[in-house]
């Protein structure tokens, strides 16, 4: 099992060395929201809702590089001949991603509410990081697999970050968007967590929501495991 998480260390770029670490986990992220906060100090609006959802987007670029790089070094086709366990291929991709994540949640999550003034936040973010790495796994998984075998193989998942400022209701609730936009952003569960986050109590309609989102998403990503899987063996 250990050698199993030193392969997949490896297979993404960014965790090449401590240094590399450092710099795309820590320094960027930490000037980014320095920036962030500076902008933040000279408007009026509430950009608490971009910092909340900013941090729980890293997983996917995670995940999608470890498999892509499986697939540059051929090793897909084992992987679909062979089926691996869970355990032993996904399940490790997504505990590295899932402590990147943590990690840049609790580091940069906090110390941006503290600036901000918005104490009251920080316990639920601590309660929703379960949720935050669900849906960033789910999301990472989906992208991935829509991405194998193909000629730009980053081409979901690129898609996906590129418009989750939008879709995930990041700069204004989802609720105000108009009715085409909120179509589409009601798909993804992660206007709900960020509207948990920032505005409801604990228990309430949006945490049920929330819940049945991911469900609806862990089941997209049973389908989508199975129609990928069958084109594979076609070819």
């Amino acid at each position: 099992m250990k050698a199993a998480y030193r392969v997949t260390l490896r297979s993404i770029g960014t965790f090449d060395d401590v240094n590399v670490i450092l710099v795309n986990y820590l320094l960027l992220p930490l000037v980014s929201l320095i920036m962030f906060l500076l902008i933040a100090f000279g408007a009026s609006q509430d950009y608490s809702r971009i910092l909340v959802g900013s941090v729980i987007t890293t997983g996917i670029g995670i995940v999608v590089a470890s498999t892509v790089y499986d697939q540059n070094i051929n090793l897909l086709d084992d992987i679909f001949s062979i089926r691996p366990t869970f355990k032993n291929y996904w399940l490790v991709k997504f505990v590295i991603a899932a402590l990147v994540l943590s990690l840049e949640t609790i580091f940069l999550g906090v110390i941006g509410l503290l600036v901000l003034n918005k104490v009251n936040i920080i316990p639920r973010l601590f309660l929703a990081l379960p949720f935050e790495i669900f849906i960033s796994v789910l999301l990472a998984y989906f992208c991935a697999v829509w991405g194998m075998k193909k000629e730009n193989p980053y081409w979901l998942s690129n898609i996906v970050t590129g418009s989750l400022i939008i879709l995930a209701g990041m700069i204004i609730p989802v609720s105000e968007y108009p009715t085409w936009l909120k179509f589409f952003a009601e798909l993804l569960p992660i206007s709900n967590l960020i509207d948990w986050i920032v505005n409801s109590n604990i228990f309430s309609q949006r945490m049920l929501i929330l819940l049945i989102k991911i469900l609806v998403w862990y089941l997209i990503c049973i389908l989508s495991t199975k129609i990928i899987h069958s084109k594979l063996l076609e070819k």
